[in-house]
């Protein structure tokens, strides 16, 4: 029979006994660890850097040309063509066509047609328009007109003016009531030889409401020129002056 002594092994020796290959390559890994760290690296580079190596190969170098960039070219130019109409063509001239009987129509099918019984024909004397003022470039634009027509004596562009419910009170006292009243007052003035002369005259517009403000030389009972200071006080109705109120300051 045989005789088998068993020894007593540490258990540091048991812990190596069963580590098996885990243990060896364990090893391994920590040798080749241990070796990169040993490695030495260039100057200048980092770790985990790519590293450029120089190709020893030969190498040529070639010039490029510089070459300028082509120009767009300019599409062909198309002649027009002329070509000799075909023989035996007829020419034929386009007459304008012709209404028919039945033209125009209403919707309801009854023809139109033109009466001309008891038709004249009159021709419309041109004038120009006059558009009432309503608003403040207007107002001034209707007293440019008036005082125009009244330095020049025009007695049809003040008619346009005035209101047919015009009142014309004189710096005299005396109230004159209708425009063609007015109108007529107005050209027995214009008639006088020595009537009054009017300068420096100044319009202040306020709403509907007008001040003038003006110079005036007169000859008085004497025979001798005199000068005067004037405010008139305008109102406008309908877009046409309605009132005309005159003041004068005598100066003896």
């Amino acid at each position: 029979m045989w005789r088998v002594s068993a020894t007593r092994k540490s258990p540091t020796e048991r812990g190596k006994r069963w580590q098996g290959p885990m243990a060896d390559t364990e090893k391994k890994s920590g040798a080749s660890r241990k070796r990169k760290a040993r490695t030495p690296q260039e100057p200048g580079a980092r770790a985990g850097a790519v590293r450029v190596v120089a190709n020893p190969a030969s190498q040529t170098v070639e010039d490029i040309p510089r070459q300028a960039p082509e120009q767009p070219k300019a599409p062909p130019v198309q002649t027009p063509r002329i070509v000799d109409a075909p023989r035996g063509l007829v020419t034929e001239q386009i007459r304008p066509a012709q209404k028919a009987s039945n033209e125009p129509r209403l919707s309801n099918g009854y023809k139109i047609r033109e009466n001309r019984a008891y038709q004249r024909t009159e021709k419309i004397a041109r004038k120009p328009l006059a558009n009432r003022a309503d608003d403040e470039i207007g107002y001034k634009q209707l007293f440019t007109r008036f005082e125009a027509a009244f330095t020049a004596g025009d007695i049809s562009a003040l008619r346009a003016c005035l209101s047919p419910a015009f009142t014309w009170k004189l710096p005299n006292g005396q109230v004159v009531y209708g425009r063609e009243a007015a109108l007529e007052e107005m050209e027995r003035r214009f008639a006088m030889q020595n009537g009054p002369r009017f300068s420096a005259s100044v319009w202040r517009f306020e709403g509907t409401t007008v001040l003038q403000t003006y110079e005036v030389e007169y000859m008085g009972s004497d025979g001798r020129w005199r000068q005067s200071r004037g405010f008139d006080l305008y109102e406008i109705g309908d877009g046409l002056i309605t009132l005309k109120d005159a003041y004068w300051k005598m100066i003896p």
